[in-house]
């Protein structure tokens, strides 16, 4: 089963309960609090969730996996590193660990570093979409024409999960300024997740980059999710108080994508 379950997206509970009925809080029932807060965006309440998850079974690799990530999000990059290489102990021979580490190393500016961990990653047995998409991450950063074949070989293996593989690519290639192709990934992974505060705050923000008139609907409702929530209220912000040139501007910019 997806690690990423639609029920998950959801927000549904998929744990088991007692005999009241009651949701046992085992380490499944923290790991899907996790990625509930993960897809709404709130990276803090994610970690704690993961954070949790491990205290009760330390065992639990997609938490450690999971934890490694929100730290990445949260631009906690040494200490995801250092808690990468805790899973590692663990779980040596995960290749996603090794792309973590990576991906850590790459916004940290540790650009040798992050190459060899990601030569690391792909060389192992069954590499994941995070592996690939890590992988290009790495590349994107030193200007390689390649990285685009690694997003999609990270799509065509990503299978139950490709509608986070999507998400996530999208978030990629936007961090990169590659809008168009940002744009159609993060379109393909709405369609999915249409209750994913995160994944309407990053289409509208490349909405916004692209000068879409849909971009005050899409940030207006990703609020409507997750109210209060001050990145796209700040994103919407600015979009209604662009002047002529950045209209113009997110004009071209779709006209390229043309």
């Amino acid at each position: 089963m997806s690690r990423f379950s639609r029920l998950e997206f959801e927000g549904k509970r998929t744990v088991s309960s007692d005999m009241k009925g009651e949701p046992i809080r085992d380490e499944t029932f923290f790991y899907e609090r996790a990625t509930v807060a993960w897809l709404a965006g709130d990276f803090e309440t994610a970690l704690t969730n993961y954070s949790r998850s491990l205290e009760k079974n330390s065992a639990y690799y997609d938490s450690w996996f999971g934890q490694i990530r929100m730290l990445i999000e949260l631009g906690e990059y040494r200490e995801a590193k250092i808690w990468a290489d805790k899973a590692l102990e663990l779980f040596p021979e995960h290749a996603e660990l090794f792309s973590a580490k990576a991906v850590a190393c790459v916004r940290d500016a540790e650009f040798d570093k992050a190459q060899a961990y990601s030569d690391n990653a792909v060389q192992k047995q069954r590499a994941t979409w995070y592996v690939w998409l890590a992988r290009a991450e790495v590349l994107l950063n030193r200007k390689s024409r390649t990285a685009e074949s690694c997003i999609s070989s990270a799509i065509s293996i990503s299978r139950d999960e490709g509608a986070v593989a999507r998400l996530e690519a999208g978030r990629l290639l936007l961090q990169f300024g590659n809008y168009s192709s940002a744009l159609a990934y993060l379109q393909e992974a709405f369609t999915e997740l249409p209750k994913s505060a995160l994944v309407w705050y990053e289409l509208g923000r490349c909405q916004s980059q692209l000068g879409m008139p849909a971009t005050e609907k899409t940030l207006q409702h990703c609020l409507t999710l997750r109210p209060g929530w001050k990145l796209p209220a700040q994103e919407l912000s600015r979009f209604r108080g662009r002047g002529l040139f950045g209209k113009l501007s997110g004009l071209f910019r779709r006209i390229r994508r043309h």
